[in-house]
């Protein structure tokens, strides 16, 4: 229905948007959060590469791909929760 339904600037509402869906926990009894499987969709207006798989690796903290999912908005900022950087596999 995203795909169909036109935005104002008649691109499609998913290219227009960027949806984050996943967990917060890998294995929830144990409370770990590494290796989250997490589903980007949509193109952020064309600022988001679609059709890959990327591998952030353990290290990584999720609020790092929250914070690049800020930065298409144009909301700069300089952390977001406990992020460490920025996702350079978006786009």
């Amino acid at each position: 229905q995203l795909k169909a339904k036109k935005d104002a600037d008649g691109k499609s509402l998913l290219h227009n948007s960027i949806v984050v869906w996943g967990s917060g926990l890998a294995d929830p009894d144990r409370h770990r959060h590494e290796d989250l499987p997490i589903v980007v969709a949509g193109q952020g207006g064309g600022t988001v590469k679609t059709g890959i798989h990327t591998d952030l690796g353990q290290d990584t903290p999720m609020s790092n791909l929250f914070l690049s999912v800020l930065d298409r908005f144009g909301l700069k900022e300089e952390r977001f929760g406990d992020s460490t950087g920025r996702v350079g596999q978006l786009g």
